[in-house]
């Protein structure tokens, strides 16, 4: 992996270059804009914490972008590195969180390629192996059968609708951040969008056959 860090990072550190590892501290009070101009400016404890701030909005998108559970914390890791390597160039104005899940995004493509071409790539048809079930405390039989018909249904969509559902629907993101974030047009998200809600409503409704109830459908007002 072209982006590959030094080592599985480990909670409080973060590999600043090969071979060294700074415990940190965090500063939960900064915005992401402030943190952001302190870590271009080469303080690596704001650095820490966006990545802190922002770990598990990235491993949720790649799970919902297929990512096995076996993988998403070595391709996870692959975000952060980027994001710490590609951080100057990051322009004021923008929201950080969408420049995150853009980076997350195609993480997420660039290991289904990988996956895809690989000899004896693991299938993503498992959904059992994405989440073990004892990490939802809580999560009824019903709704894990749920969530994994959604997920089983996702797989059935291109890498675009995908991407666009799970940031628009999922993420609730607006028209707007979903275009920045994939570098489309809104007109594009929408599209993309009217596709991937008429697929997976499909889908569920089949799913629904096999004896698991669909959502409710989400209402969705202005962008």
């Amino acid at each position: 992996m072209a982006d590959r860090a030094p080592g599985r990072r480990l909670p409080g550190t973060w590999p600043v270059s090969r071979g060294l590892r700074v415990v940190l501290r965090p500063e939960p009070d900064a915005t992401d804009l402030v943190l952001v101009e302190r870590a271009q400016n080469g303080e690596v404890r704001a650095l820490e914490t966006l990545i802190e701030r922002h770990e598990s909005r990235v491993l949720r998108v790649l799970r919902l972008m297929g990512v096995p559970h076996q993988d998403r914390e070595d391709v996870a890791q692959e975000v952060f590195v980027r994001v710490f390597r590609h951080l100057r160039g990051f322009r004021r104005g923008r929201a950080f969180h969408s420049w995150i899940y853009k980076i997350s995004v195609n993480a997420a493509h660039d290991y289904r390629s990988r996956s895809r071409g690989g000899a004896g790539a693991e299938s993503l048809d498992g959904f059992d192996e994405w989440e073990p079930a004892d990490t939802r405390l809580g999560e009824s039989a019903e709704a894990h059968a749920l969530r994994s018909a959604l997920e089983g249904a996702l797989e059935q969509l291109s890498d675009r609708e995908r991407a666009v559902f799970v940031l628009r629907e999922l993420e609730d993101l607006d028209t707007r951040e979903v275009a920045r974030a994939l570098g489309i047009t809104s007109i594009t998200v929408r599209r993309h969008l009217g596709r991937a809600r008429n697929r997976l409503q499909e889908l569920m409704e089949q799913a629904s056959i096999r004896g698991i109830s669909p959502p409710e459908q989400k209402k969705v007002g202005g962008d």
